[in-house]
C-alpha cells in the first residue's frame, strides 16, 4: 500500500511508476542511509558529494540538480510523512522506525507539488498504535561502527497513543590521513516522538516532533588525482598524477591520504508537525503544518594534500514553514483531490574559497619544485547572501472510471513563486582581497547584488489506465512539469553576473507501462517507457572555480523494468533495470555549443536483491545477498574526461537469525563484499594553480552485526 496518488492504495492500481520497500524489507537489506535505498531502485541514482557528505544529489531518470549550493532545491523532491523537505543537504539522513519509502519517477507536480520534475521520495515512519511494543537494537561493526536504535510505542488511553524512536550510529572515519585525524566520520543522534489523538472516529490528530543532530566529526576526505585543463577547456588526467602545487598520492590508495586540515561538519535540524484530518461521508479534510530549522557548518581541505593550499567553507541556516489543506472525495467512479498549499523558506548562506588559506594563521606551503609563480599571493573570495521564498499553489486531480476497465485522470496544479535574492562579497581577512575574485562580469565583481522576482507555472496530468483483466494494467500518461526559477551564487560569487537569475524549467513528459501479476501471484513485473521533452531546462554547468545554472534545451529517454518473485521454498527475488538516453544542448565548450550527456545519468544500470529462508530447530535463518550495476556516466554536465565514472558493482551480503517467536534477532553483514574500488563522484578542480581532480568513492568492504530484541 502506497499514497502516491495522496490516498492509500496498492502499487498495481497504480498507473504510475513507484519501487516501494517496507521497513522490514529495508532491514533485510541492512539499509542504514537513503543511498542504500536507492541502489535497489531502477532509474534512482543519489550520489553523496564530499568526503563527509554535505549534500546528496537525487537523479531520478536522468533529472537532476547537481549544484550542491545550500539554498537550491532538488528536482526530485524528498517528503517525510507528507512534509516537503526543501534543503538539499536534507536528504543525508539516517533511516530509523521506517514504515516504507516510496520512489515515485516523473512529475508529481499535480498532487505533491514542489518542484519534483524528476519525482519525489516519500519517507514514511512508523505511527503510534494502540499496543505496548517496542525494540532495542545494538550493533558493531569495522571502523569502530556503534550503533543504537529504540522504538517504544504506547497507548496512553484509548484515544491516545505515543511513540519515541531514538537512533544514534557513529564510526571512525575510513579514510586514513597519515598526518592528521582520519576523515568522513559519523557521529549521528535521531531522535522522533509522535502523538496520535483520536477524539471520535471522523477526527484523527497527529503530531510530530523530530531532532537530527551530526556532532562536529572530521570531513573533507577524498583522493586527489593531478589534473589540467586542456585546449578545449575541459579537464584531463595529467600522466605523473601531480598536482599542481607537485603533489603525488604515491602509495595509490583511494582510502589514504595526507591532508594539513582535518575539515569539520556539523548538522543540527528540527523539525515540528502537525497532520489534522476529518472525515465525513465521502469527505476527507487533511490540513498539515509544518516548520523546520536546519543548521549546517561545513569546511574541507579543497586541495586533498599535506599543504595548506586551498579550503572550501559552506554554513546554512535555513527556516521553513508549510501549510497545506485537501480536500478528499470519493464518490466510487469519481475521485477528487482538491487544495491549496503554501511554502515560506528564509535562509542565510555563507561559502568561502581561500588559497593559501591567507590570515588563517599559516604561510603559503607547495611542494619542493612546484612552479612559484602558480600561487604568488593568499587569495580569500567569500559571500554572505539570502534567499527568501515564497510559494503558493491550487491544485486540484480527478479520476473518473469511464467503465469498469478504462479510468481516466486529470490534474492540475498552478504555483506561484516570490523571491527576494541579496548576495554581499565579503573579505574577511587583510590585504585586501584580489586578482580574479572581483573580476567585474561576476557576481562578486557587483557585489552587493539585489533582485526580486515572482514567477508562475502550471502542472498539468492526463492520464488513462486499462485494466486488461484481474492482474494486467496498462496505462498512458502525460504530465507537464514545472521547477521554480532560483538564482546563482556561483562559488563564493565566481558566477557570471548575466547568469544571477535563472528562469524556471517546463517539462513535457510521456510514459506508457505495464503492471503484471502473473504465476499465481508468484510474480510482478512492471515496466515503463518515458519520454522527457524540455524547455528551459535548468543545466548546471562547473569549470574550475565557475558554478552557474543556466536554461537550455534537453531531452531524455528511456525505459525501467521491476521484477518480483516469490517461486515459494523461502525464496524472494528482486531486480530493476534501467536503461537511460539524454541529452543537454547548447552547452558553450570552446567556443562551440555542443550536446552533452545529463550528469549521473547511465544508459544502463542494473540491480538485485535475494533472500532464502531456512527453517531450523530454533528459530529462522535467512541469507540474503544484494547488489547493483551501474555503466559508465559523467559527474558533471561539460562531460570533462576527468568526470567520467567507470562502471561496476557493489554487492552487500546478510545473514539474520530470528527466534521462533520474533522477539529476538541476530545478524551479521558485509558491505562492498568484493571490496570494490568504485568511485561514485569525480569533482573537476583542474584550473590552474591547483590542477587537482577531487574523487569520492563507496566505503570500502565493511563488516558488522547487531542483536535485536522485541517486546
Amino acid at each position: 500500500m502506497v499514497t502516491a496518488t495522496r490516498r492509500a492504495e496498492t502499487t498495481q492500481d497504480l498507473g504510475l511508476a513507484v519501487t516501494a520497500f517496507s521497513g522490514e524489507q529495508l532491514r533485510d537489506q541492512n539499509a542504514v542511509r537513503f543511498e542504500d535505498v536507492a541502489v535497489q531502485t531502477p532509474g534512482l541514482q543519489f550520489t553523496a558529494v564530499g568526503g563527509t557528505a554535505l549534500v546528496g544529489l537525487v537523479s531520478i531518470r536522468g533529472v537532476a540538480q547537481n549544484d550542491f549550493a545550500a539554498h537550491l532545491e532538488s528536482a526530485s523532491a524528498i517528503y517525510v510523512d507528507d512534509v516537503y523537505r526543501p534543503s538539499n543537504a536534507a536528504n543525508i539522513q539516517n533511516l530509523f522506525d521506517i514504515a516504507r519509502v516510496e520512489v515515485i519517477k516523473g512529475p508529481q507536480g499535480t498532487l505533491f507539488g514542489r518542484n519534483a520534475t524528476g519525482g519525489l521520495i516519500h519517507f514514511v515512519t512508523e505511527d503510534p498504535g494502540q499496543e505496548f511494543e517496542g525494540s532495542i537494537e545494538a550493533g558493531y561493526g569495522e571502523f569502530n561502527e556503534i550503533t543504537l536504535q529504540a522504538v517504544v510505542n504506547a497507548p496512553i488511553s484509548e484515544k491516545v497513543a505515543a511513540r519515541l524512536a531514538v537512533s544514534h550510529r557513529s564510526h571512525d572515519g575510513w579514510i586514513e590521513n597519515s598526518i592528521g585525524p582520519d576523515s568522513v566520520e559519523d557521529d549521528t543522534l535521531g531522535v522522533r516522538a509522535k502523538l496520535l489523538i483520536e477524539p471520535t472516529e471522523s477526527l484523527r490528530i497527529k503530531l510530530t516532533a523530530e531532532h537530527y543532530d551530526v556532532d562536529d566529526i572530521n570531513a573533507g576526505g577524498g583522493f586527489p588525482r593531478g589534473g589540467f585543463v586542456g585546449p578545449d577547456t575541459l579537464g584531463r588526467y595529467r600522466p605523473s598524477g601531480s598536482t599542481d602545487a607537485n603533489y603525488v598520492d604515491e602509495d595509490g590508495d583511494i582510502f589514504t591520504g595526507a591532508f594539513d586540515f582535518a575539515g569539520n561538519y556539523g548538522r543540527n535540524q528540527l523539525d515540528l508537525a502537525s497532520d489534522i484530518r476529518y472525515s465525513w461521508d465521502s469527505y476527507e479534510l487533511t490540513w498539515i503544518s509544518s516548520y523546520s530549522e536546519f543548521e549546517v557548518d561545513y569546511s574541507e581541505d579543497n586541495d586533498l594534500t599535506p599543504f595548506d593550499i586551498t579550503v572550501f567553507v559552506q554554513d546554512t541556516e535555513q527556516e521553513s514553514f508549510s501549510q497545506e489543506l485537501r480536500l478528499n472525495a470519493d464518490f466510487d467512479a469519481l475521485r477528487i483531490t482538491t487544495g491549496i498549499y503554501y511554502l515560506d523558506i528564509d535562509g542565510e548562506y555563507f561559502q568561502g574559497f581561500s588559497i593559501n588559506n591567507l590570515g588563517g594563521g599559516g604561510e603559503s606551503q607547495i611542494a619542493p619544485g612546484a612552479p612559484p609563480f602558480l600561487l604568488p599571493v593568499g587569495i580569500n573570495q567569500a559571500a554572505d547572501y539570502t534567499l527568501e521564498t515564497r510559494s503558493w499553489s491550487l491544485f486540484g486531480q480527478a479520476e473518473f472510471d469511464i467503465s469498469e476497465r478504462l479510468t481516466a485522470t486529470v490534474g492540475f496544479r498552478y504555483t506561484e513563486d516570490e523571491k527576494d535574492y541579496n548576495y554581499v562579497s565579503v573579505c574577511p581577512t587583510t590585504p585586501a582581497c584580489i586578482g580574479t575574485t572581483f573580476d567585474p562580469i561576476t557576481i562578486a565583481g557587483n557585489s552587493p547584488v539585489s533582485d526580486s522576482h515572482d514567477e508562475n507555472g502550471i502542472s498539468a496530468r492526463l492520464q488513462f489506465d486499462y485494466a486488461v483483466s484481474e492482474g494486467i494494467l496498462l496505462y498512458a500518461s502525460y504530465n507537464r512539469g514545472y521547477k521554480a526559477f532560483s538564482y546563482n551564487a556561483g562559488f563564493a560569487g565566481a558566477a557570471p553576473l548575466e547568469n544571477v537569475r535563472f528562469d524556471g524549467e517546463f517539462l513535457d513528459a510521456y510514459e506508457v507501462g505495464a503492471k503484471l501479476d502473473f504465476w499465481d501471484d508468484k510474480a510482478r513485473l512492471n515496466v515503463a517507457a518515458f519520454y522527457y521533452d524540455y524547455d528551459d531546462y535548468q543545466a548546471f554547468d562547473q569549470r574550475g572555480t565557475d558554478f552557474f545554472l543556466f536554461n537550455t534545451v534537453a531531452t531524455i529517454y528511456g525505459s525501467d523494468a521491476e521484477l518480483l518473485l516469490n517461486p515459494g521454498y523461502g525464496v524472494n527475488l528482486r531486480l530493476g533495470l534501467a536503461l537511460l538516453e539524454t541529452e543537454v544542448e547548447d552547452i558553450p565548450i570552446a567556443g562551440e555549443l555542443l550536446t552533452r550527456e545529463a550528469p549521473q545519468s547511465p544508459d544502463l544500470s542494473f540491480n538485485f536483491a535475494a533472500t532464502k529462508d531456512f527453517g531450523l530447530a530454533d528459530g529462522v535463518l535467512r541469507l540474503g545477498l544484494d547488489g547493483s550495476y551501474s555503466d559508465e556516466y559523467f559527474s558533471q554536465l561539460t562531460n570533462a574526461p576527468v568526470t567520467l565514472i567507470e562502471n561496476g558493482w557493489i554487492l552487500n551480503a546478510r545473514a539474520t537469525w530470528t527466534s521462533p517467536n520474533a522477539q529476538w534477532q541476530g545478524s551479521l553483514f558485509v558491505r562492498n563484499l568484493l571490496d570494490a574500488e568504485q568511485q561514485n563522484y569525480a569533482f573537476d578542480i583542474t584550473f590552474p594553480g591547483n590542477g587537482l581532480v577531487e574523487q569520492n568513492f563507496y566505503p570500502p568492504q565493511w563488516f558488522g552485526g547487531s542483536i535485536r530484541f522485541a517486546f
